[in-house]
């Protein structure tokens, strides 16, 4: 950045220039073009652990108290020492027993003991994210008629990182440390190279330097063991903590500045090797990691390395300069050569903290987020430290005879105020990216209404909830352990007053997708556009009615009447495309008792099982059969017989007319 402070035999390099701002520029261009790479094959994620999806459902109400409760986050996270607790509306505690971790660690459930009274009812939850922060929210629930209605449909209500004021006041300490032990070991090699004879090397700050970040290091673990709070680990530790991939994270930390305090006192020069490995250890716990697996360690390691060569060579080389004011030809050598691998620093800080802003923060969210305003206050200071190097560039070839320490000073003061920005943010939860897949599929909450569609070579299973629906693609083949047939899938629903607005669908896993819906009583239409790798796709559109209206009992009766039926003609159409229409019709005259054998509801049930009535006495049965992605549409008359029915299964669509004897139709 001062690659202008020359003097004497130093003044020549201002010749080439030209060439090492075009150098620069190809280190700009490479890594950003690397790193670019590495965000197209980076899957969506939330750096901070976001609660998804709850049961019961944030801000709805259950007619019988919950046996157990669920809650599911974006990312694997490691329970606290009280990890749910629930309060009725008086404030008294409900016993609940602790939280265990399924599917990989990203669903936390909650046995409660005892029935819960009618009544609104508050969880709060703490959880410890993959980044080692303390992340703590609350919602709220109902239970019993009295409370149908007391809460509204609304967010996954409030979430905060506990302890955010401490962990960012140590985060500053631990990254001053680092910048003082690596980038003075680099620093004082120009000192010794460029000291005047009269001259004297600053004191290096490496040892005390060391001590702090092992302080800093110790405080962190803290912040892990007492779930946010220092003095809660020592009243009330939660050991357990260190046993997750945070806690180890924290705890190699403190080990390595430990080790550096060892080999400091015994090879001074040394004890920037083994504090290197914090650089990796934070590289390993940042946002961008989480983002991008691997290239995300990456891209903060070299951030990070970068950066503190660049604070903590400035800060000893400035210290030089006013060590040496008497001898300015010294004090220009020193500073070239810290200029000279400043540009590079620059380079390297620049486009690794550009690429990592855009994949932590969507353009978006960068003005409407705290995130994302703190990264422009840390844009903003660089912009200010560039500004310092300019002005002292100008100022040293205007006057070769001084050396403009006050702007070198306030270089060094926003260099290290970045850090202090840097650690606000490694504290802070950035924006969760709403498009991002989930790992499974949402927990319904209360009865559900399924349905089925085929288009084209793909079946669609709708499973419709309170709150949301989640719908599942089949194609041939796509159930072989390993398939992925690349599904797509966009939606949009018209509620029953004719509205219409598109969905915003997320991922669930393989051939799932689910989105939020807050659907009004009547009919709604839900249309999707669906695609698969190898397989022919297509528009469908199918009939949501709602609320639900779980009656197995009228299946019962389907079949019990089934099974006293005679003779009858069933026309039947079988696809499995159709794109080349429903098949051709066929005819069949079984009696009730013999077609029943064949059909799923045989036994006269069902996992789903919804009525909605219809003109003329006429009832639509909706069946559906989750395990084998199955769903049925069976319209009965008043007598309770079939009249019409449309099955859709994974690799078929099967309709039927049912036509009786004229004597059954007269009796």
């Amino acid at each position: 950045m001062l690659e202008g402070v020359l003097n004497g035999e130093v003044r020549g390099r201002w010749q080439v220039a030209g060439r090492l701002r075009q150098r620069v520029g190809l280190v700009l261009s490479g890594v950003a073009a690397l790193l670019a790479l590495g965000v197209g094959w980076a899957p969506a994620a939330s750096a901070h652990a976001s609660l998804l999806f709850t049961t019961p459902t944030v801000g709805s109400s259950v007619a019988e108290s919950p046996t157990s409760l669920m809650l599911i986050f974006d990312q694997r996270v490691t329970p606290s020492g009280r990890a749910v607790r629930v309060a009725g509306s008086d404030g008294a505690e409900q016993q609940v027993d602790s939280a265990v971790l399924g599917s990989g660690g990203s669903v936390m459930t909650a046995a409660v003991r005892g029935a819960l009274r009618s009544g609104v009812y508050t969880v709060t939850w703490q959880v410890i994210a993959q980044d080692g922060d303390a992340v703590t929210g609350s919602y709220q629930f109902a239970v019993g008629p009295s409370a149908q209605g007391a809460l509204s449909q609304g967010g996954l209500g409030s979430a905060a990182t506990s302890g955010q004021v401490v962990t960012t006041a140590l985060r500053w300490i631990l990254f001053a440390a680092l910048a003082m032990v690596i980038g003075e070991a680099v620093a004082v090699r120009w000192g010794r190279r460029h000291r005047p004879d009269a001259g004297r090397l600053p004191r290096q700050w490496t040892l005390p330097a060391v001590l702090a970040g092992l302080v800093a290091a110790l405080g962190l673990v803290a912040v892990i063991v007492g779930d946010g709070s220092v003095l809660s680990a020592v009243t009330d530790p939660a050991l357990g903590q260190l046993d997750s991939r945070p806690g180890v994270l924290a705890l190699v930390e403190a080990g390595v500045f430990a080790a550096a305090g060892v080999v400091g006192w015994r090879l001074p020069r040394w004890d920037w090797v083994p504090v290197s490995g914090v650089v990796v250890a934070e590289g390993l716990r940042a946002h961008p990691q989480a983002f991008l697996a691997g290239w995300g360690a990456l891209t903060t390691v070299a951030h990070l390395g970068a950066a503190m060569v660049w604070v903590g060579g400035l800060v000893y080389v400035v210290r030089c300069a006013v060590r040496w004011r008497s001898a300015p030809a010294a004090s220009w050598a020193v500073l070239g050569s810290y200029a000279r691998l400043a540009a590079w620093l620059f380079a390297v800080v620049v486009a690794t903290g550009v690429v990592s802003a855009l994949v932590v923060v969507p353009l978006s969210a960068v003005t409407s987020t705290g995130y994302g305003r703190w990264l422009l206050v840390k844009l903003g200071l660089v912009v200010a430290v560039s500004g310092c190097a300019l002005a002292a560039r100008w100022r040293l070839r205007r006057r070769q005879n001084s050396v403009p320490v006050r702007l070198l000073r306030a270089e060094a003061g926003v260099l290290v105020a970045v850090l202090g920005v840097t650690a606000v943010l490694g504290a802070s939860a950035p924006p969760r990216q709403g498009g991002g897949a989930l790992r499974l599929a949402p927990p319904a909450t209360g009865p559900v209404v399924q349905v089925g569609a085929r288009t084209g070579e793909i079946g669609v299973s709708v499973t419709a909830s309170d709150g949301q629906v989640v719908l599942q693609l089949t194609a041939p083949g796509s159930d072989a352990p390993g398939a992925d047939a690349g599904y797509r899938l966009s939606a949009a629903l018209a509620d029953p007053a004719g509205a219409t607005r598109t969905l915003r669908v997320r991922g669930c896993g393989v051939g799932c997708f689910v989105a939020p819906i807050a659907w009004e009583k009547g009919a709604s239409h839900l249309t999707v556009r669906v695609a698969a790798d190898g397989w022919q796709g297509g528009t469908a559109s199918v009939a949501v009615p709602w609320p639900a209206h779980p009656d197995p009992g009228a299946l019962e009766r389907v079949a019990s009447v089934l099974r006293g039926t005679g003779a009858f003609t069933v026309y039947e159409r079988v696809t499995s495309d159709t794109t080349r229409g429903l098949g051709t019709p066929h005819s069949l005259t079984p009696t009730g008792q013999r077609f029943l054998t064949s059909e799923p509801y045989s036994g006269g049930r069902a996992a789903n099982v919804n009525t909605v009535p219809g003109p003329d006495g006429t009832t639509t049965l909706l069946l559906g059969y989750p395990a084998e992605k199955t769903q049925i549409e069976l319209i009965v008359d008043a007598d309770g017989r079939p009249q019409r029915e449309t099955l859709t299964a994974p690799n078929h669509l099967v309709t039927r007319t049912f036509i009786y004897p004229e004597s059954d139709e007269k009796s």
